[in-house]
């Protein structure tokens, strides 16, 4: 059996659905709504970002703009065989979704709690630290067993890496207003990874005719594999698809 860890692929329909994991972690936190795409009939895409799923250090080189370029690729790839693309993103995998969205003909991005602003309000001098300290351990939150399988995140992780992942939300925010697909934000309020109110701002900043929000009062950051809401998620996420809209 393969390791969680590692990219997936299920085929199904033209339509292709590219699922971008978040930071130090992998396609495992993708993996579930992934699955229930496919099995509804979507083709399925999960990427492991570069520095991802191996050991913290090989972070250490790795730049905002290997991880969009990775995100292209799988774009790319999806583009061989399915005609419409839906690209979905949790934390950083969000921004990276928007920039899909800028950056490419899309026909609708959806976002997981992106990291837009991130709660910890150090991280934007991480830039600074990383010539103090080289590493920081990860945050350790009791989690249940079925949950942990699919959290696969790195124990500790470079502080470059952070001031990369603040140069991609930075970069992500100032190219905002050049998306037009449609969108779909989701976010929890009691999210204490990424501010809330980085929904807000990406949904007045992005120039889509349709977009809207999907709040959830609980769930923290890890929404993605925290039942009862992978369910709720994956039917907003297919209603989102198969939703007719105006030109």
């Amino acid at each position: 059996m393969p390791s969680l860890k590692e990219p997936f692929y299920y085929p199904g329909s033209t339509v292709g659905c590219l699922l971008i994991h978040g930071f130090t972690s992998t396609p495992a936190e993708m993996r579930v709504i992934g699955e229930m795409l496919a099995a509804h009939g979507y083709t399925s895409k999960g990427i492991l970002l570069p520095g991802h799923g191996t050991q913290p250090e090989d972070l250490m080189e790795v730049t905002y703009k290997d991880w969009i370029n990775a995100a292209q690729a799988g774009i790319n790839e999806l583009k061989k065989t399915c005609q419409k693309i839906v690209v979905i993103g949790h934390s950083m995998g969000g921004l990276l979704a928007l920039q899909m969205a800028a950056r490419n003909k899309v026909d609708g991005v959806v976002t997981i709690a992106a990291a837009i602003k991130p709660s910890n309000r150090k991280a934007h001098l991480a830039w600074l630290f990383k010539h103090f300290k080289p590493f920081v351990a990860g945050a350790n939150k009791e989690r249940p067993a079925e949950q942990r399988k699919y959290l696969l995140h790195y124990p500790y992780f470079p502080v470059a890496s952070v001031a990369e992942l603040m140069r991609l939300a930075a970069h992500t925010r100032s190219i905002l207003h050049q998306i037009t697909a449609s969108a779909l934000i989701i976010q929890t309020q009691d999210d204490q990874t990424v501010r809330p109110e980085s929904a807000q701002i990406i949904h007045k900043t992005i120039s889509s005719r349709h977009k809207e929000c999907l709040w959830l009062e609980e769930g923290t950051h890890n929404v993605p594999v925290v039942s009862p809401y992978n369910e709720q998620i994956v039917q907003k996420i297919i209603d989102f698809i198969e939703r007719p809209r105006a030109s």
